[in-house]
C-alpha cells in the first residue's frame, strides 16, 4: 500500500506492507486525515522533543533519523476487524479513533511513533475500544478536520 514516510524532515510516498489487526484492533481504509500543527512541528523538530518525551517515560516518539508514517487525526472505513472486536463495529462503518495503538508490548502514539504508523497512508490500525462510529450523514471532512491555515484536508496521501 502507499504511505507518506517522514525521514529527516522530508516527506516521500513509499510502498509499505498493509497493516494486520491484533486482538481488539481495526484496519481502516483512510477516508480523511487532517494535518495539524503537531505533525508539522514533529516533522521538523522531532529530535528536539526527545528529552521531553524521555522525561515522560516514552522512548518511542519519532526521531529525525527514524522513518515514520505520520497522521493522527483521521477517519476511515472499517476494512478488517481483529479478534475480540465488539459486534457494533462492522465492516464498511466509518469511524474516528483516538490515536493510540497497542504494539510491541506498549501503547504508542499513532502517527508519531515508528511503532504505530499513522493515517498518511491507504490504511491505518485503530483500537476498536477507542474508535467511535461517525454519525450517519456527518461529512468525513468534519469528522477529521484539517488544522492548517489553508483549510485543505488530505483525502488520501497517495492520491
Amino acid at each position: 500500500m502507499k504511505a507518506v514516510n517522514c525521514l529527516g524532515g522530508k516527506l516521500d510516498v513509499i510502498d509499505v506492507a498493509a497493516p494486520r489487526p491484533a486482538d481488539g484492533q481495526l484496519v481502516l481504509d483512510v477516508q480523511r486525515c487532517g494535518i495539524c500543527g503537531s505533525d508539522l512541528h514533529a516533522k521538523d523538530h522531532a529530535d528536539e522533543l526527545e528529552d521531553v518525551l524521555a522525561a515522560l517515560s516514552y522512548p518511542d516518539f519519532m526521531r529525525g533519523d527514524t522513518p515514520v508514517v505520520m497522521g493522527h487525526e483521521f477517519c476511515g472505513e472499517v476494512a478488517e476487524r481483529g479478534r475480540r472486536v465488539a459486534q457494533g463495529v462492522q465492516g464498511s462503518t466509518t469511524v474516528v479513533s483516538f490515536p493510540l495503538v497497542r504494539a510491541g508490548g506498549g501503547v504508542h502514539l499513532t502517527g508519531l511513533s515508528p511503532l504505530a504508523p499513522g493515517a498518511y497512508a491507504d490504511q491505518v490500525l485503530a483500537e476498536a475500544s477507542m474508535s467511535f462510529i461517525v454519525p450517519n450523514g456527518l461529512s468525513v471532512d468534519i469528522a477529521a478536520p484539517d488544522r492548517t491555515d489553508d483549510g485543505g484536508t488530505a483525502r488520501n496521501p497517495s492520491q
